[in-house]
């Protein structure tokens, strides 16, 4: 009986755990970052080893201006969940904006290792390459950061389109019916480029 109750405990809180860093995710999404960086401590309250909520703290402090605060949450995550790539993405990019160049380089080249956005993966391709170059000023230091952040921004809501409007297993895509639409980019088919979904009355690509 006492085990059964502890379990319903467990359970509870995990699932408020969830739900608080769900509202984390939406507020920072929303730009709200007081309200995101509240949730997510919250969340690390009741489990400070939740990685997703150290992630999705790090990135709040990123997006404030608080480099050192992102650098030092984000390294947390690293060895609970190594490949993370939101953690890679904005380490990389606030050791950019403190101008270290080499660990910048280091932590995207470690994005750029794992499973990716071919956009997205390009993107980090010219940044590196970038970074091999001479010394960075901060102007273009803040272009290459914010190049990055947006193409990251994009190909979260590519893949949330594309696992909304094509769910697993998908039959009967346009470009080849009747064969089950296995991810993105499927190896030897034409693919489009982009999903189209519809916003303010038109049809955007993502």
């Amino acid at each position: 009986m006492r085990g059964a109750l502890t379990l319903l405990i467990a359970m509870a809180l995990i699932a408020g755990c969830a739900t608080t860093i769900e509202k984390g995710e939406s507020a920072l999404r929303q730009g709200r970052y007081v309200d995101a960086e509240r949730y997510f401590n919250e969340a690390l309250t009741e489990d400070p080893s939740r990685v997703s909520a150290l992630v999705g703290l790090g990135v709040t402090q990123y997006k404030r201006g608080g480099l050192d605060q992102a650098i030092e949450t984000l390294q947390k995550s690293l060895p609970a969940r190594p490949n993370e790539p939101t953690a890679r993405l904005y380490l990389g990019l606030s050791y950019l904006m403190k101008n270290d160049a080499a660990r910048a380089a280091e932590q995207l080249a470690a994005l750029r290792a794992l499973p990716l956005d071919p956009r997205l993966a390009q993107q980090i391709d010219h940044a590196l390459e970038v970074l091999r170059g001479p010394p960075l000023t901060e102007p273009v230091r803040e272009l290459l950061a914010s190049s990055l952040d947006t193409a990251a921004e994009l190909a979260r809501e590519a893949e949330e389109a594309r696992a909304m409007y094509y769910p697993y297993p998908y039959v009967g895509y346009p470009f080849f019916p009747g064969y089950p639409y296995l991810g993105y980019p499927y190896p030897g088919f034409g693919y489009p480029p982009c999903v189209l979904v519809r916003r303010a009355g038109q049809l955007v690509c993502i």
